[in-house]
């Protein structure tokens, strides 16, 4: 069986009461102290299913991928707490991006292991149109669940 890393840390961004729709700009993330997340039971090989979401409802799931992929967050988010959990293996670092806020963070991978990390950002807003973009090298298969 693989060993598992699992890192968890979790990021606030959102705009201020004063900014109107559309002079929104990115805000520069808070970060909280990790509060206990239950842990996750990760077989062998867990890459090949999305990790499970410790709350929420899933937005998106994706499994046993390769390489980059925009993931659209169908019907947007609402405000409130947004949860992204990813589990990588192979040598390598995959690098997580949040839009329409830039907010990312990386992942790093190791061969025969599976490392995973999750990241909860408290959105202020609403958002009628968001994804979430992965960038990893061919070397490095992943999957990932976002909720809210």
């Amino acid at each position: 069986m693989a060993g598992i890393g699992v890192a968890f840390g979790f990021l606030s961004v959102g705009c201020t009461a004063d900014e109107t729709k559309e002079s929104r700009k990115p805000a520069t993330p808070t970060f909280s102290p990790p509060s206990p997340v239950p842990s996750q039971e990760t077989p062998s090989g867990s890459v090949e299913t999305a990790p499970k979401l410790p709350d929420g409802t899933s937005l998106a799931e994706v499994a046993n991928a390769q390489g980059n992929r925009e993931v659209d967050l169908k019907g947007g988010v609402h405000r409130g707490p947004l949860g992204i959990i990813v589990s990588c293996q192979g040598k390598g670092t995959v690098n997580v991006t949040f839009a329409p806020s830039g907010l990312s963070f990386p992942l790093n991978c190791v061969e025969g292991q599976v490392n995973t990390t999750y990241n909860q950002i408290e959105l202020k807003h609403e958002r009628t149109s968001a994804s979430v973009s992965v960038q990893a090298p061919s070397t490095v298969r992943w999957a990932m669940s976002v909720g809210q």
